[in-house]
């Protein structure tokens, strides 16, 4: 990757130097979410769930988003290849299934979850910030897509990390040592994490600008509970789509254990699921789990040792995200409907994916610089958020901002 890096940014910086468009501002990166990164696979299989399932794809194509493969008959070949195997104590591909992200380094693999860009993701927020004079693509604005199956614990987890810092590196050497501003969403702030738990004071100090945290689940959503027992669909492009299939891969994803509601959030009698025969708090996952007919969940939520601690990042954040929007806080299952059926749900704060008191957990960084609440769907929901033109200004503004500046906005609701 670096060798790639170095020689593409070499020719891409003499290009625009040439041409003047290159301008002093701060370069960014962006870290996106949970399926907020494209992902093409081949694949070369012995075996296949259907006859009509191709067992050889010897060129890369789409794996996510791919609308036509969520087809009646059709999904279940798909599935087959989206699914991740758990295997001595780690999550691998499926058997003959190689898959990659799209554009690392460059902003395409983010712009839209779908190559057709059908479901824009940080498209217009990119676009935002290259109207600013200055700003290149895959230069001085950057993207680290990641394979969001994989926890950051993971091998392809870690790899993830070993490369943003060298992103990092390379990206403040090749814009005239200017230190580096990095934005996450959602999952991309849980990455973030684990990415500052990973580096030296020092080295923070010399590279990092400022984090911008949007949205971010901090201490998990009860959502995702939602996805291991039963199959989350809604945060899947709304196509037809089974929910018990889309489950089938959705449990095999280590990130979705990475984002159930966290001990430290959410108390030992505060219950969040209800079925005739138990109730459950955010302590009693493997029973939830063991009971839910998936017993080798609760071996999957041991993999997760380490990843469950609430760390400082050691840098100054500003913290973005919505509010007052309708988010599932509880689930309850009526009788023979737990694990195969829909539960009914009982709403409460957040952004309609994260939970208030997760998203609030930005406010306990010691060097938060400011904190800004959208409320309502419209302005802050959790993905309308990145197509916000308000939140896309700020985000210009604190781009502007200089490393002296004290905000004064830390509590302002919009």
């Amino acid at each position: 990757y670096k060798q790639w890096y170095q020689r593409r940014v070499r020719e891409s910086h003499h290009q625009q130097q040439q041409s003047g468009d290159i301008g002093d501002v701060d370069p960014v990166i962006i870290v996106p979410g949970i399926f907020g990164s494209q992902l093409d696979a081949k694949w070369n299989k012995t075996e296949s769930p259907h006859y009509w399932c191709y067992k050889q794809s010897p060129k890369f194509t789409t794996l996510w988003l791919c609308f036509e493969c969520m087809v009646p008959k059709v999904i279940d070949c798909w599935v087959d290849n989206m699914l991740l195997n758990y295997t001595g104590g780690t999550f691998v591909n499926r058997d003959g299934v190689e898959s990659q992200t799209n554009d690392f380094g460059g902003t395409g693999g983010v712009e839209c979850i779908d190559k057709n860009c059908y479901y824009p993701y940080f498209k217009a927020m990119i676009d935002g910030i290259t109207a600013t004079p200055g700003y290149v693509k895959g230069v001085n604005l950057r993207a680290a897509p990641y394979d969001f199956r994989y926890g950051a614990n993971s091998p392809v987890g870690k790899k993830l990390i070993a490369d943003l810092k060298v992103m990092i590196e390379d990206t403040y050497q090749n814009t005239g040592n200017k230190k580096v501003t990095l934005i996450a969403h959602s999952m991309g702030n849980l990455y973030l994490v684990e990415f500052f738990k990973s580096v030296p004071a020092s080295w923070k100090k010399k590279y990092i600008k400022r984090y911008v945290a949007i949205s971010g689940v901090f201490g998990g959503s009860v959502k995702s509970i939602r996805a291991l027992v039963s199959g989350e669909i809604e945060s899947i492009p709304r196509v037809l789509v089974d929910a018990n299939a889309v489950r089938a891969f959705q449990r095999t994803f280590q990130s979705i254990y990475w984002l159930l509601p966290r001990k430290e959030v959410f108390s030992k009698d505060e219950i969040l699921v209800y079925t005739p025969d138990r109730n459950y708090t955010a302590h009693q996952f493997s029973d939830l789990l063991s009971d839910a007919k998936f017993p080798l969940g609760s071996e999957i939520l041991k993999t997760l040792e380490g990843m469950d601690r609430f760390v400082d990042p050691g840098v100054d954040v500003y913290c973005i995200h919505g509010s007052d929007i309708p988010t599932a806080a509880q689930f309850r299952w009526k009788s023979g409907y737990f694990p195969d059926y829909q539960p009914d749900q009982i709403d409460g704060p957040g952004d309609g994916t994260v939970n208030q008191p997760s998203l609030e957990l930005c406010k306990q960084f010691k060097r938060l610089k400011a904190y800004r609440v959208y409320q309502g769907i419209k302005e802050g929901e959790h993905m309308q958020i990145l197509l916000n033109p308000k939140v896309i200004e700020y985000v210009k503004d604190i781009l502007n901002t200089t490393s002296s500046h004290q905000s004064g906005d830390k509590m302002l609701h919009f």
